[in-house]
């Protein structure tokens, strides 16, 4: 019988976390820039950085296009590189990875940002901005500041966390990604039958 409640516990706790999990799933964001108006070569710096008590976060940017360059500064704690994938942390001063980009083309890549921000507490946030830049960092190229902007706002007052995308120069298009449909109340249901209904099997 102590093992049928067991069982039981188990079942309605993962229940719990699938709930949890599937109200605070945070998606992936597709950016693209069109450089066809920008001739030359060029830097495009990826930058997370955060408020001093933001809950700890990082940004994976990955499925990289477009004529990228060798890599023209990086922060310590930025881990991977391009195609292949970066990851940027926001503690500690944030991460940065900054690269050569032949302009006059199109350019993508895909963004998402794990961590608690969306479901913990707190007042301070944290920003991803991708900004193309001259080839010494000294201008900005298709308007002043970032072509894409990426605020992650904590949970505050019960009410969960969000990411706030944008294109603050308006040279950028910023799509959320399709997410894998998250479970409804229905599906819930029929899978807490389901795990009772294996539950009385094993009773008998």
């Amino acid at each position: 019988m102590s093992n049928l409640k067991n069982f039981l516990a188990q079942c309605v706790c993962g229940l719990m976390l699938l709930a949890h999990n599937a109200a605070h799933a945070i998606p992936t964001y597709h950016v693209s820039i069109d450089t066809a108006g920008l001739t030359g070569r060029g830097l495009m710096d990826f930058t997370f950085l955060a408020n001093a008590g933001a809950t700890p976060a990082s940004a994976v940017l990955n499925n990289f296009s477009g004529a990228f360059g060798a890599t023209f500064d990086r922060s310590a704690g930025a881990a991977g590189g391009i195609p292949g994938g970066i990851v940027l942390g926001n503690q500690d001063g944030g991460d940065y990875l900054t690269q050569f980009v032949d302009l006059g083309g199109l350019f993508s890549f895909d963004v998402r940002f794990d961590g608690d921000f969306a479901n913990t507490e707190n007042v301070d946030e944290s920003q991803f901005d991708a900004t193309l830049y001259n080839d010494d960092l000294t201008a900005y190229l298709g308007g002043a500041g970032s072509f894409a902007e990426f605020v992650l706002v904590p949970e505050s007052s019960g009410k969960p966390g969000t990411v706030l995308a944008s294109s603050p120069t308006g040279l950028a298009s910023v799509a959320r990604l399709a997410e894998v449909p998250e479970p409804s109340s229905p599906l819930l249901a029929l899978t807490a039958l389901g795990m009772l209904g294996l539950a009385r099997s094993r009773r008998h």
